[in-house]
């Protein structure tokens, strides 16, 4: 069974729910397919909690005071202030439990590359998350991939080595890298890469330098 939360009622809508966060409460609003939206409320620091053991579009239900029964949500957006990354406002979206979904999942990634001990390799990550379609209580919160078994240089995993639960059809293409081995970066690349750089800066400061000439003559053509 999905876990409950309670909110409130909001009258405070617009520009004043500025004094709303000051007071610790998050502005939120539930909405969903042929539903009026509703302006609710709650704590600052239960809505951290959700986000941090639900994240986006895991199924919890939620309670609305004054409502007779629960609804089942999902968090489908969050807002954030783009300095202090505080929350600002949340999207609940009330979903159908009988009627399939969209959602993205993230991508968390388990275990320790024997390549990386054995031919100092470098674990690169690609997709950090994947598009899913599932029953609203079918969709997981993340994907766990395990890197234990990347032994050799250029192994990789993909959207198709995912283990799926019973329900889940991933919509993300199956080649797309997740997490990839690289070879270690030879000295030599490196020693040839900064000579490469010192030539280029040298080139440039060469360019310049005639630049400038060219303006001088440009300047005293201009004064005759």
């Amino acid at each position: 069974m999905p876990d409950r939360y309670s909110v409130t009622a909001r009258s405070v809508l617009g520009k004043r729910t500025r004094q709303l966060r000051g007071d610790g409460i998050l502005p939120a609003n539930v909405y969903g397919r042929g539903l009026e939206s509703v302006a609710v409320q709650l704590s600052y620091r239960g809505a951290e909690s959700i986000l941090s053991e639900h994240g986006l579009n895991s199924l919890i239900e939620l309670e609305i005071e004054g409502e007779s029964s629960e609804r089942p949500v999902v968090i489908r957006s969050v807002q954030r202030h783009p300095v202090t990354r505080e929350l600002q406002h949340f999207d609940f979206y009330q979903v159908d439990l009988t009627r399939e979904m969209q959602a993205d999942v993230p991508i968390t990634v388990t275990g320790e590359a024997p390549a990386v001990h054995t031919y100092q390799g470098v674990v690169i990550t690609g997709s950090d998350r994947v598009s899913v379609q599932a029953l609203p209580a079918d969709i997981p919160s993340h994907f766990e991939i395990s890197i234990d078994g990347l032994e050799e240089i250029d192994q990789q995993l993909t959207v198709a080595d995912l283990e799926l639960p019973a329900g889940v059809t991933v919509l993300t293409e199956p080649d797309i890298m997740l997490v990839r081995v690289q070879p270690p970066r030879k000295i030599e690349d490196a020693v040839e890469e900064a000579e490469l750089l010192e030539g280029e800066e040298g080139e440039l400061a060469e360019g310049e330098e005639g630049e400038g000439a060219a303006a001088e003559d440009s300047s005293e053509d201009s004064g005759e």
